[in-house]
């Protein structure tokens, strides 16, 4: 007998047998026209742009809104409920079936959007696929037990449609979930149409070509966005060309424009954690590499105080789900009317490759207070712009003229809620650090901007209590 577990996650759901992965880590996005069998619960974001009517992402999360009488689908709970039930149970049958051989058993691994009366909806999905289904277990307590961590651990997730949040607390050999927070607010889904309407609105103004106009064209960018998002995080700004016509268009855009875009994400998650965390007590957080990925995460959280943040596989929870230790009376849990949940998880009884990575957040920095020019410190004043060119406004720096590569306007550092950036308005470019940057980016102190060629520089600096200052000018 082996153990498959499934990780019940929308926004990454993964299976694995004994520890292995099967398949990759894909978001629940599938095929929903019962008139098309051969497509019917298969994966579909290759799709979902072109023909959104024929494509399902909301059925799991329809479960955990309370759609229906948990245990009993299609008994008076409306069509909507009874798509949701089918679909779910297409989509069991495509992706998890093949992996379940006669004699194994089934475990999966439950996100907190879905409480206990959704998962009366999944079992019996499951029972519909006839998947031997012989416990739940919380995805939160799971990852923290996998990885041996201690104390008091917070682990933020992002659905398709919701961000959660889970307090789990590891205590005399066992890691339980205590509390939850869940935000409705935003969620992945809202977040890539964001980021689809940056991305047209660039394009727009760059050669009046608009993608969104045209299906094919829409799903082309869609399909490019985990990519460029991960490249802007990683690198500071990504690169993305469609056909446009007989030509093509190109826009780079840069991390804090993602970042932007994705703010009512990050700001549901780091409100979430800082409700759920101890009063006083630095959190320790654990979150998926996935997750890591999208811009402006990492500076949302890493502006807790004394956050310590810790990285998780895509599908670790699956395959710690796969490798947790079969019970005696498994076979019985298998076929009963009941199937447990449980909140605890044995800490050490997860023999696998699970491993912790340390996140050092380039937005732990201090942000800067004043700008070193000629000798002179500048203050850099909440809520205004300061100007930087030939021709700046009166109370902006003034750069000499005939400078090479120097504009009249040639950027402007602004002080804002999201802390200090600098915007690029010139032709010409600005670099930040000795790159380039695309569009803007936040500034922290110690960084250095150079305007021209050769140029001139202006050096970030912090002033105050307990900040490091750098007496360097440009």
């Amino acid at each position: 007998m082996s153990i498959v577990g499934l990780q019940l996650d929308d926004a990454a759901f993964a299976v694995a047998r004994d520890g292995a992965p099967l398949g990759a880590v894909t978001p629940s996005i599938v095929h929903a026209d019962p008139a098309d069998a051969t497509r019917f619960g298969t994966l579909a974001a290759d799709a979902v742009r072109r023909t959104p009517h024929r494509v399902s992402y909301g059925h799991w999360a329809a479960f955990g809104a309370g759609t229906g009488t948990a245990g009993k689908p299609g008994v008076s709970d409306g069509a909507a409920a009874r798509a949701a039930f089918t679909v779910a149970c297409a989509e069991l049958r495509q992706r998890v079936a093949p992996h379940v051989a006669p004699g194994d058993r089934l475990r999966i691994a439950v996100p907190p959007a879905l409480d206990t009366d959704a998962l009366g909806w999944v079992l019996a999905a499951c029972r519909e696929a006839a998947l031997p289904v012989d416990g739940f277990h919380d995805a939160a307590a799971l990852a923290v037990a996998a990885l041996g961590l201690e104390g008091e651990v917070i682990v933020p997730a992002v659905g398709l449609t919701h961000t959660s949040a889970t307090r789990v607390v590891v205590g005399e050999g066992e890691a339980r979930r205590r509390a939850v927070r869940i935000s409705r607010d935003a969620g992945l889904l809202t977040v890539q149409q964001r980021w689809l309407e940056m991305i047209a609105e660039a394009m727009v103004l760059r050669s009046r070509f608009d993608p969104l106009h045209e299906a094919a064209s829409e799903q082309r960018l869609y399909d490019l966005l985990p990519t460029a998002a991960a490249r802007a995080a990683r690198e500071g700004s990504a690169t993305l060309e469609l056909p446009a016509g007989a030509a093509s268009c190109a826009v780079t855009l840069s991390r804090d424009q993602f970042a932007a875009a994705a703010r009512p994400l990050t700001r549901a998650l780091a409100a979430s954690i800082d409700a759920l965390r101890s009063d006083g007590a630095p959190p320790t957080l654990l979150l998926s590499e996935t997750l890591l990925e999208l811009p402006g995460v990492v500076e949302a959280l890493s502006a807790l105080p004394g956050v310590r943040l810790h990285a998780m596989d895509a599908d670790l929870v699956a395959r710690a789900a796969s490798m947790l230790p079969v019970a005696a009376d498994a076979a019985a849990e298998a076929t009963a009317v009941e199937v447990p949940l449980r909140r605890g998880i044995a800490v050490g009884a997860i023999l696998g490759e699970a491993r912790v990575v340390e996140i050092a957040p380039e937005a732990a920095r201090t942000a800067p207070t004043h700008v070193l020019w000629r000798g002179s410190a500048i203050p850099l004043v909440p809520g205004t712009v300061l100007e930087v060119g030939r021709a700046p406004a009166a109370d902006g720096i003034r750069l000499d003229e005939g400078l090479a590569g120097v504009s009249r306007l040639h950027c402007t550092l602004r002080h804002g809620p999201e802390g200090v950036q600098v915007i690029d308005h010139a032709a010409y470019g600005t670099w930040l650090n000795g790159r380039r940057i695309a569009g803007r980016a936040r500034l922290a102190a110690g960084d250095r901007l150079r305007i021209g060629d050769p140029g001139v520089e202006l050096a970030l600096i912090a002033v105050g209590s307990g900040a490091a200052t750098d007496a360097g000018t440009g």
